[in-house]
């Protein structure tokens, strides 16, 4: 009997998930009392985070290492600095199938025959494609470091791209993909970014599963060749280790790997959206509309990010935010509402989701627009302010404790360039957040007109959307059906 795979792979497409549940009953007085006056909070534990030393190797490879004392399993990442932006136009998907097929077979070595070295020493390895960047992860004892290292250098430098298994990776992912289209809120949200990025390499991560089956091995070859060199990678090592020994251990195993030129040049940021676009996205099935209203703000190098942070807390990142005692508990529009918000290299993705019934569409979106307005013209209380601070600050040891948490976070400061006060001075860069601050960001990035995103049943669309003047309804890989004009269709 075949032994269950070591080997997992994940491409994240569209950021953190957003929960949506509940059930809409009128909220008690002393609840939402509660809610808008809720008590101090706790001191928070002090994040103590090492430095990150790099150390380039001859071959153009960066070697960046950080001390864990104490843990008994080290974490080795290669960070390829190409993502989903970077898959071909018409080729889209090519960047996450290529670091699918790390792992699934060498030229000496069969499939099988890898994930069995992984098993022997209880190793943990996972691919990970994000728009901007790729992230090879091992997790494995520190006795067993050199054998992690000399299994990821015959994956890295030497994989194979069989038909067969090209063939089996295609076929799973088309079915990851096609599950995801079921899901209104992934849905939603892919069908967001699809607006937002449109014209933009951002929006290859956003196509259809249909695409893939037009990818071959020389494709995936191809891609591989162009981006996976040395000199644009970084290798990442963290655990109880010492910096210049494992610098040794890597430089002997990788210095064959061939320094290649590597053309990618910087990618401007999208548009903002600056015009009214209301979407519709058809799910016979749905019971419930799902909405997103959202809009590009800056990216994470930005000096508003932190401001940004702990505007979108305040917005609707808890509970008893304003999005949530707005749409639920005042208004009765939605089962639940919150905000989110993503980066990537160049730019920043921030939307408000709530799930509500097909009757209060119209006044759940009005009343988020107008939220999003009002933020930018109002001032902040200065303990909502703090809270949110504390809240955020309070939650990092937990964001961090994971290995899983520490490597994600660990790859995108690494991957995207990001300085100190993404990292070790994380928690300084949230508490010097002020209101000023707040406000200026909120006046910067709200006022802009957002995308609107509808996921529901389209039979009841034509009531539903009567009140809006445009709707352009969309079927669930993103393709254009027709548009209704307050609520006909033309």
């Amino acid at each position: 009997m075949k032994r269950p795979s070591r080997l997992k792979i994940r491409c994240v497409l569209s950021g953190v998930a957003i929960v949506l549940a509940g059930a809409l009953t009128p909220a008690a007085a002393g609840q939402e009392r509660f809610r808008r006056t809720p008590p101090l909070p706790d001191s928070f534990r002090e994040l103590k985070l090492p430095e990150i030393t790099s150390i380039p190797l001859p071959n153009g490879l960066t070697l960046s290492v950080t001390p864990r004392p104490g843990s008994p399993l080290v974490t080795v990442q290669i960070v390829i600095l190409a993502g989903e932006r970077d898959s071909p136009q018409n080729l889209q998907h090519v960047a996450t199938l290529t670091a699918r097929m790390i792992g699934r077979g060498t030229r000496e070595f069969s499939a099988d025959d890898v994930e069995n070295m992984i098993e022997s020493m209880g190793g943990d390895f996972s691919v990970t494609v994000f728009m901007d960047y790729t992230v090879l992860t091992f997790h494995v004892l520190a006795e067993h470091l050199g054998r992690a290292l000399d299994v990821l250098r015959l994956m890295v430098l030497a994989p194979e791209f069989k038909d067969q298994e090209v063939s089996t990776v295609k076929r799973v992912y088309s079915y990851e993909l096609r599950e995801l289209e079921k899901n209104p809120v992934l849905t939603g949200r892919r069908q967001l970014l699809r607006v937002l990025f449109e014209g933009h390499p951002y929006q290859a991560s956003t196509s259809s599963w249909d695409v893939i089956k037009y990818i071959t091995p020389k494709d995936l070859q191809a891609f591989y060749t162009r981006y996976y060199a040395p000199n644009n990678a970084v290798f990442v090592v963290s655990g109880d280790v010492d910096g210049p020994a494992v610098a040794r251990e890597v430089g002997r195993r990788f210095n064959s790997w061939v320094r290649r030129s590597v053309e990618r040049p910087p990618l401007p940021p999208p548009p903002v959206n600056s015009k009214e676009r209301i979407c519709f996205v058809d799910q016979p099935t749905s019971e419930d509309a799902v909405i997103f209203v959202g809009n590009l703000v800056m990216s994470p190098a930005s000096p508003d990010y932190f401001p940004f942070l702990v505007l979108n807390q305040v917005v609707g990142g808890t509970m008893n935010s304003r999005l949530f005692m707005n749409l639920r508990e005042s208004k009765g529009y939605a089962y639940e509402a919150f905000s989110e918000a993503e980066f990537f290299g160049t730019c920043g993705v921030f939307c408000a989701s709530a799930k509500v019934t097909s009757e209060t569409i119209h006044a759940a979106v009005q009343e988020i627009i107008k939220e999003f307005q009002g933020l930018a013209s109002e001032k902040f209380r200065p303990a909502e302010i703090e809270e949110a601070k504390s809240f955020l600050v309070g939650n990092l040891p937990l964001r961090f404790e994971t290995l899983q948490g520490y490597a994600a976070r660990l790859a995108q400061v690494v991957a995207l360039g990001l300085d100190a006060g993404h990292w070790k001075r994380i928690t300084d860069s949230l508490m010097l957040v002020n209101v000023e601050n707040v406000l200026e960001a909120a006046q910067k990035y709200l006022p802009a007109v957002p995308v609107v995103v509808i996921v529901g049943n389209r039979q009841w669309a034509a009531e539903a959307l009567k009140d809006f003047n445009l709707v352009e309804v969309y079927d669930s890989t993103g393709a254009l059906k027709t548009n209704l004009r307050q609520g006909v269709e033309k």
